[in-house]
């Protein structure tokens, strides 16, 4: 600007961004306007006399987190730095973070009161992490069946007992398979009342933990043993299948795979995606596909993810 040399400008960016004065301070001071003094801040840094440093280990990430919130219109994303990490380290810090991010966010939020969880062992490991912390008021829903003792401490039950135990809070239990072999079995078990009322239960959740998979060989589907290596395969080569939430199989627009998901003693994907907050856990580069996937298509809001995943997403 005319008038203005380069040492004033200088001068008002030191006053502004190492002294700490306001624009109006500055403005007084100097005799001018406080439009004028915040078009000279605009022009310092445009001109580059002034350039923003941030001196914190967590600029990386938090870039990441603002961008991932930006493009797919999430309300929240934490992204975990994992450089120099071992796989048992990552698991670890992960689950310590999404432990810390839902102890705040419940203390944010009071008129949460019903809690939904899926099933899994990113799932597992978050519950084991989360604090003992009195909310006798809850209500904790499965939102998936699970049975058997095969890798029970999975099943969604099992972590709705861990979690109302930890929060001091009611628990609800859904006794049927996460899979049936019919739709006529599925259907013949939604006529138990204490079943039926369950699953409508969790369709009015107020808040979901889920994670979101690939099919890939650790995925909880297959550690399980409800579908195999070769199903897998099929699913994908021939039904287009990406990945799954809840056991919910879904393809590349987000929609669900139904000759699979009538299958799911569940909260369908339809009524999963209606779930107010949905809060999902997951990070591999091999499920980021799914993730972007999922969050392109409201399948959730809050994301709690990986460095390396979050670059992986953001790259496609």
């Amino acid at each position: 600007m005319e008038n203005y040399t380069e040492k004033d400008y200088v001068k008002v960016a030191i006053m502004y961004y190492d002294e700490g004065m306001t624009q109006a301070e500055i403005a007084k001071k100097m005799g001018v306007s406080r439009s004028l003094v915040s078009k000279i801040l605009i022009d310092a840094r445009e001109a580059k006399i002034v350039e923003i440093f941030i001196n914190s280990q967590s600029v990386f990430t938090t870039k990441l987190e603002r961008e991932l919130e930006q493009r797919f219109g999430l309300q929240d994303a934490v992204v975990i730095d994992t450089v120099g990490l071992t796989a048992t380290e990552i698991k670890r810090r992960v689950s310590r973070a999404a432990a810390t991010y839902m102890e705040s966010h419940l203390r944010k939020h009071p008129q949460i009161g019903r809690i939904g969880i899926s099933w899994g062992e990113t799932l597992r490991s978050l519950v084991n992490y989360l604090p003992y912390v009195n909310h006798s008021d809850f209500h904790i829903y499965p939102l998936i069946g699970g049975m058997g003792n095969e890798h029970f401490y999975l099943h969604s039950n099992q972590l709705v007992q861990t979690l109302a135990q930890k929060m001091r809070a009611t628990a609800h239990y859904l006794y049927v398979p996460a899979m049936v072999s019919s739709i006529a079995l599925k259907k013949e078990l939604e006529q138990d009342s204490t079943i039926s009322r369950v699953l409508e239960e969790g369709k009015k959740v107020d808040l979901g933990l889920f994670g979101i998979a690939s099919l890939e060989e650790n995925s909880t589907m297959m550690e399980t043993g409800y579908i195999t290596a070769e199903e897998a395969k099929r699913f994908k080569e021939e039904m287009g299948v990406v990945g799954d939430i809840n056991s919910q199989f879904f393809g590349q627009d987000g929609q669900s795979i139904l000759g699979i998901n009538e299958h799911v003693m569940g909260v369908s994907l339809e009524d999963l995606k209606q779930i107010p907050t949905k809060v999902v856990i997951s990070y591999g580069v091999a499920k980021a596909d799914a993730i972007r996937v999922g969050i392109e298509h409201q399948m959730a809001d809050i994301l709690i993810t990986t460095d390396e995943t979050a670059q992986e997403i953001l790259s496609q």
